[in-house]
């Protein structure tokens, strides 16, 4: 048998699947990391088609590909990739790609810490990883800068009104105070929460009437988190649920959104300098954060902060694509692939 388009990945989670996709395909051309990007969504979108949808893959599934790095500080480049595409940042598909190239050897273990750098479309990532007897127990990464860039009041049916806090953290967040609405973070409120989340990008939709200080442009909503703060004595500790179109609830506490919401919190001056963060999704799983404040490039405040987290190896895959597979490309349930315009 002549087997072809041998894709080989490995898979981590924390909570979230994300699969690290190695090898088995072309390269991907560009001189910047957006470049990269262009081409690999125009020539080679195949690849997470396949991978991430059903029926190799599943709705909640993250996942990332490796390409050549474009700086010389980096030991190779990451494109963020989700089942309908792909994301600018991914903390939960950094920490599980992370987790991957030291495990793999494509990073050289050093013990107890080792430090590499990635490129990403957003700019280098720095990498830590604590690392004992050849098992990574914590990825931390240093985020872009993150910061808030304003609230806004929004409508639902029953007219009540709600205050939606907006900040980026390599993705826009619109967080929202759980209890304002009456909503218990639990997995069984998942329905509910969803709910909420499509009558406002339905009411909203993705592109906000506000304008990002920092970039010039309005700020595009990709998520809506509804927190709700914990009593806790370690820190300032939240608890998140977050919700991304058309309606899917994410597993983990979400590193761009533990970002965000630091660079959220800081600006209202709950939340300190060197302070630790945690934020935890409504399975328990728990991101640990810490900041310290920088100046944007137009003169704004904001803050840089680093999030970790341990992903757990799952396996080790060789996916064969065969041309003949009606579902070669996987596929989405249409009500899935409903986006908000």
């Amino acid at each position: 048998m002549h087997i072809r388009n041998q894709v080989f990945t490995i898979d981590h989670h924390h909570g979230q699947a994300s699969r690290t996709i190695l090898s088995g395909y072309p390269a991907i051309r560009g001189a910047t990391m957006q470049e990269k990007a262009d081409y690999y969504m125009a020539k080679m979108s195949w690849l997470h088609e396949s991978l991430l949808r059903e029926p190799r893959g599943h709705r909640n599934m993250l996942g990332s590909i490796i390409t050549d790095p474009v700086s010389d500080e980096a030991a190779f480049g990451v494109i963020f990739l989700h089942p309908s595409g792909m994301f600018n940042g991914c903390g939960d598909s950094t920490f599980a790609t992370a987790a991957a190239a030291i495990e793999t050897g494509l990073v050289e273990a050093v013990e107890p810490v080792t430090r590499f750098a990635i490129d990403t479309v957003l700019g280098p990532l720095h990498i830590e990883a604590d690392v004992r007897g050849g098992v990574v127990s914590e990825v931390r990464f240093g985020n872009v800068p993150s910061y808030r860039v304003g609230s806004f009041e929004a409508a639902l049916h029953d007219s009540r009104k709600i205050v939606i806090d907006v900040s980026f953290g390599g993705l826009y967040y619109g967080f929202i105070d759980a209890n304002s609405l009456g909503v218990e973070l639990t997995p069984e409120a998942e329905p509910q929460i969803v709910s909420i989340a499509q009558e406002l990008w339905r009411n909203l939709g993705q592109s906000l009437a506000m304008e990002d200080h920092e970039t010039g442009r309005n700020a595009r909503l990709d998520l809506l988190t509804f927190v709700t703060r914990r009593n806790s004595e370690t820190g300032c500790h939240y608890l998140v649920a977050n919700v991304y179109p058309p309606g899917s609830m994410g597993r983990t506490p979400s590193g761009t959104g533990t970002s965000a919401h630091m660079a959220l919190r800081a600006a209202q001056g709950d939340l300190r300098t060197g302070e630790l963060f945690i934020q935890e999704s409504v399975l328990g799983l728990t991101f640990r954060g810490r900041f310290t404040t920088c100046t944007l490039s137009r003169g704004g405040l904001g803050i840089n902060p680093v999030v970790g987290t341990k992903s757990y190896m799952m396996g080790i895959s060789q996916f064969v694509i065969d041309p003949a597979d009606p579902f070669a490309r996987g596929f989405i349930m249409p009500a899935e692939n409903q986006r908000p315009s």
